[in-house]
């Protein structure tokens, strides 16, 4: 009896333990940091899994139509000089996205407060927002775009909900036949004119009409509808608007964009051109003189392109067309000189500088010991950011092997490189932004380590003596939560790896501990060392005041052998702590996620080293995955699973036993590992299908196994689930591991 009380005493404390760890308040993903021109008001967009009540469709929009994604974001305001801080939108839903005028005077925002999607002013000298216009917005659901003000600062120019409604399946004619009909075209006859396809899940992210709003009455005028806009940049001189359109799926799952020109005073949009290949179609840039927009591609199947479109004609220039660098990156676009002469680009680790007039290609970092993430600039800047009348630029880096994150001046003349300051923390988490004050030359970004959640700080030019700006977690700030370090280790056929340790508060050396190994296959999560947590939101935390060490080992993957390629990197990587006395060789857990899910259901069938394991959203069985066709006649998996992450290198014909090698549901015989298996109802990936194959077969096979579906929820409960059930499955993955990992050798040797 004392035994059970003790055990629900436990339960109790963990409980509590969730509840707090997802009351954490966060900055919010994509852009939550705007400065006010004069660097005296800051904004800033937060949020906690306790406000996410409602949860989004399909992981896309709110019934209100703003994100997901976003959802209980706030945004508050901090005096820079005072540090004194209000929030601007308490209980009102969802506010996001904040978004300066031009004098630095006025403050637009997305929120839901009236119960729909709308545009929200602040001015700086009153108490509370006012609602701009009554009309519906639309917000792009991933990586949204803000209120793009104009030069005059008398406009903003953003999404609105389409006036052109979707296709709704209409009732069955009773009378008629309910049929439809795909076709195949057949291989060596010609094709009937290409024409792009979309998805009901394009439809969702992408169909809105491009509106403007006027500011002072309310005054709102469509600028194109019927489209699918994306990016969207106002041209320096403010006389029009470039935007992309979502054009289609080409068959490899490739995306095309359409690129528009439209008028701010009347007219309709030009198109300047089509068939543009890129992932979101968002990463452009207008030169400052007007004559081009700098468009860098995504190609699945050929070399990524660095593109100038002329906006007179929409003519071509491909600037690396003569080498074989790709200067591309999927996040974050070319930027301009303020004179139009050069581009700058971040591609491969590197900062480079293209001069227009001969296509000069060079590397600025050549030799350089770090990696560049990206250019210091003002949010949605099409220019790099100078403090001394463009003789230089600032770039955000992290040094190779300690991982420690820090700031360098770059002089374009001499080509020196100046480290302003470098430390063991993570700047700008989770690819969210910085921003620029223009007249003071403040540089605002945000911190994390592994016992902080991100804050903004703020520096000097020159980061003498930077300052934190906000405390969104004061009652965590100075607790250790617990610690991280590096571990090395060579695999059986000499490969040499890294991963990262996450210990608990207490950690004693010298104590073996249970294991959680965490995995996602060709992934190098030892980058996660100086995130909060290891995983930015402090989910491993949940894990580590239980008194586990989470182990996260890079996994780079190079042969169409994943499974087995896996199976060497991790379990030599285990073998490494157990030597050093860290693990627990009886008390293994194993957990993975979408991707790493499937890697989880791979190694249990590999292994039966692991004592639990937890796969949420995974894929079991590569073959029926390949043939997966959805409502609208895609199979949007096949070249995912011959080119890409599934790394089988061609058709299932050609290769036929290397997928069934690779596929885990073929091998459950072999699995002795305890399994939960934990998916969304809703997952627009199909892995509902694919866990359920995995559990039908275990459970055929008499092996243990739990299958928890969490009903309205989507794929990843990391970003979109409601609070209720993000809670519930951490208390289902701790349980399910306490259950399975908490008697240690030690304590079998005594019994």
């Amino acid at each position: 009896m004392n035994q059970h009380r003790g055990k629900e005493m436990r339960h109790t404390d963990l409980f509590r333990s969730i509840e707090d760890i997802l009351s954490i308040e966060l900055l919010t993903l994509f852009d939550p940091i705007a400065v006010s021109p004069d660097g005296t008001q800051l904004a800033v967009a937060v949020q906690s899994y306790s406000r996410k009540r409602v949860g989004a469709e399909n992981d896309t929009y709110l019934p209100t139509g703003l994100a997901g994604l976003q959802e209980g974001s706030e945004i508050w305001i901090i005096n820079v000089q005072s540090g004194e801080s209000r929030n601007l939108t308490p209980n009102w839903g969802t506010s996001y996205r904040p978004a300066w005028s031009p004098d630095g005077k006025r403050l637009a925002f997305y929120s839901d407060k009236h119960k729909t999607a709308q545009l929200w002013i602040w001015e700086v000298d009153e108490d509370e927002p006012w609602l701009a216009s009554d009309v519906r917005i639309q917000p792009f659901l991933s990586m949204a775009l803000p209120p793009l003000w104009t030069p005059d600062g008398t406009r903003i120019i953003l999404r609105l909900h389409s006036a052109v409604e979707t296709d709704e399946k209409a009732p069955p004619d009773k009378e008629k036949a309910s049929v439809t009909v795909f076709t195949s075209p057949i291989a060596g006859q010609p094709e009937s004119e290409f024409r792009p396809r979309r998805t009901s899940w394009f439809d969702a992210q992408y169909r809105a009409d491009l509106g403007m709003i006027r500011v002072d009455t309310g005054e709102v005028e469509t600028l194109a509808q019927g489209l699918y806009p994306s990016g969207i940049r106002v041209a320096p001189n403010g006389a029009t608007a470039a935007f992309t359109s979502f054009q289609g799926l080409e068959s490899n799952a490739q995306l095309l964009y359409e690129l528009y020109l439209s008028p701010l005073n009347g007219g309709a949009p030009k198109l300047l051109a089509d068939s543009l290949k890129s992932g979101w179609g968002r990463l452009f840039t207008w030169s400052p003189d007007g004559r081009y927009v700098a468009f860098p591609t995504e190609n699945k199947v050929a070399k990524d392109e660095l593109l100038l479109i002329s906006t007179v004609d929409g003519s071509r220039l491909n600037l690396t067309q003569d080498t074989d660098i790709e200067l591309t990156n999927s996040s974050h676009p070319p930027l301009w000189s303020s004179d139009s002469k050069h581009l700058f680009c971040v591609a491969r680790g590197d900062l480079w500088q293209i001069t227009i007039a001969n296509r000069t290609i060079e590397k600025l970092t050549d030799g350089f010991d770090g990696r560049v993430v990206r250019i210091v600039r003002q949010v949605e800047a099409s220019t790099v950011w100078s403090s001394d009348g463009a003789e230089s630029i600032y770039i955000h880096m992290v040094h190779s092997n300690s991982e420690q994150h820090g700031f360098h001046r770059v002089n374009l003349k001499t080509r020196e490189i100046t480290r302003l300051v470098q430390e063991k923390r993570n700047y700008n988490p989770m690819g969210r932004n910085m921003d620029v004050a223009p007249q003071t030359g403040d540089i605002f970004y945000s911190i994390e380590d592994v016992n902080h959640a991100p804050d903004v700080w703020v520096a000097d030019a020159d980061f003498q003596n930077p300052r934190q700006l906000t405390r969104l977690n004061p009652n965590i700030e100075t607790e250790r939560l617990g610690t991280s370090q590096f571990v090395t280790w060579q695999t059986p056929s000499g490969k040499n790896l890294r991963g990262a340790l996450l210990f608990p508060r207490d950690y004693v050396e010298g104590k073996r501990y249970p294991l959680i190994t965490q995995v996602y296959g060709g992934s190098f999560l030892s980058y996660q060392f100086n995130d909060f947590g290891t995983d930015h939101y402090g989910g491993n935390f949940l894990l580590t005041n239980q008194d586990y060490v989470v182990f996260l080992p890079d996994t780079p993957m190079e042969t169409n052998a994943p499974i087995q390629e896996l199976a060497e990197m991790v379990l030599s990587g285990i073998d490494t702590l157990i030597d050093m006395g860290i693990a627990d060789p009886s008390r293994l857990g194993i957990m993975g996620h979408s991707y790493g899910g499937y890697c989880v259901n791979a190694l249990i069938t590999q292994t039966s080293r692991f004592s639990a394991a937890v796969s949420s959203a995974p894929l079991a069985n590569l073959i029926s995955f390949y043939g997966h066709l959805t409502e609208e006649g895609d199979s949007q998996w096949i070249h995912w699973a011959e080119k890409e992450q599934g790394k089988m290198g061609g058709s299932l014909w050609e290769f036929r036993d290397r997928y069934i090698e690779n596929s885990p549901i073929f091998f459950l015989d072999k699995v002795e590992t305890p399994l939960l298996l934990v998916v969304g109802a809703l997952d627009g990936v199909p892995a509902v299908p694919q866990a359920g194959e995995m559990f039908s077969g275990l459970r055929r096979l008499g092996k243990k196994a739990v299958f928890a579906r969490y009903e309205g929820e989507g794929h990843s409960q990391v970003t979109n689930w409601r609070y209720p059930n993000v809670a519930d499955y951490w208390q289902r993955v701790l349980f399910w591991f306490d259950e399975h990992l908490s008697k240690s050798s030690e304590e079998d040797q005594e019994q």
